[in-house]
């Protein structure tokens, strides 16, 4: 039986540090998916802040940007007023797609426009506006890593760059089966994206603590599918892990084409600090359209999972969409 007074994933975790600098769920799909309801008020985890703006482009009336995290909190509110002061290439630049010399200076031209909370946050870790803050999160420090340790072992260089070319899916299964899939790629991957050795060095042991698959099994899984399914010269995300940047490839939030329409929303999202229980207390009266949780319910017990099932239900017009 379950323990009746489990204690939540911030009185297990270490939510100070910056853990994800980048959203790595699929922001094409979520807007897809959440688009349904143009003037909708929305809900949407906060993370790395990527997701919440793309969600700027379907028109909303309100979204509420909500983390445990205030380190999360203070990425997202920086890349807001990235797009509200910047323009385009200079937002590039300063986030760390594009190289630049002058992010520090830039910086103290967004910083007083931030919040206390989060310029206190980035007064004190200047060398992150340095590196460009979506390579600083302990995830993308997870992923070099992988690409600097693991992967000389398992392909050449090489042979990366012949995975990242355009092919048709047959020619990507044929060269994921005949050229990709070899014992080292298993053997190694398994190990790297095992729960044990991922909850160390890139997310928090404590994240998996209701998990009870092979995490690394499923990862591999998915990997299969992203590489052969999937066209491997279009994915922003593989890109990212492979290379160490966004290159041609973006996610939906930095295309040039959704620039504008983000900027123009911008005054439509809110930030908040606290879990769903909290954001529910702090917005009695309002009925969200759409849910964007990220994976929020893998820190949970099923009770936890259940009872904040429930309380959705209760804030959720109908029609409301779930994105998780």
């Amino acid at each position: 039986m379950e323990e009746k007074n489990q204690e939540t994933i911030e009185n297990r975790a270490n939510l100070t540090i910056v853990r994800y600098a980048n959203c790595w769920e699929d922001a094409d799909i979520l807007v897809q998916a959440l688009a349904s309801k143009r003037g909708g008020s929305f809900l949407s985890i906060a993370s790395g802040g990527d997701n919440s703006l793309a969600l700027l482009a379907n028109h909303p009336s309100h979204i509420i940007a909500f983390d445990l995290n205030p380190s999360q909190l203070a990425c997202t509110e920086l890349k807001i007023e990235a797009f509200r002061k910047l323009s385009h290439t200079q937002v590039l630049r300063f986030l760390g797609v594009l190289p630049t010399k002058g992010r520090k200076s830039c910086y103290f031209e967004l910083r007083d426009h931030l919040s206390i909370e989060s310029r206190t946050f980035w007064d004190q870790n200047l060398d992150f506006i340095e590196k460009g803050i979506i390579h600083i999160g302990k995830f993308e420090n997870y992923f070099k890593l992988f690409r600097t340790r693991c992967m000389p072992f398992i392909h050449s260089s090489k042979k990366v760059q012949k995975l990242m070319q355009p092919k048709s899916e047959e020619d990507r299964v044929k060269f994921y089966s005949k050229k990709w899939n070899n014992l080292r790629w298993k053997l190694l991957f398994k190990i790297f994206f095992s729960k044990k050795l991922m909850g160390k060095l890139g997310r928090d042991r404590e994240f998996f603590k209701y998990v009870k698959t092979s995490v690394a099994d499923r990862i591999l899984e998915r990997a299969k599918y992203a590489l052969t399914k999937l066209p491997t010269n279009e994915n922003p995300y593989l890109e990212y892990i492979l290379t160490g940047n966004f290159g041609k490839n973006l996610p939906f939030y930095l295309r040039e084409e959704n620039f504008d329409l983000i900027s123009k929303n911008l005054n439509k999202i809110t930030l908040f600090k606290g879990g769903l229980k909290e954001v529910f207390e702090a917005y009695p009266s309002t009925k969200f359209d759409g849910f964007n949780l990220s994976d929020i319910f893998e820190y949970m017990s099923e009770s936890q999972y259940l009872e904040e099932l429930q309380q959705i239900i209760k804030t959720s017009n109908k029609g409301a969409k779930i994105a998780f």
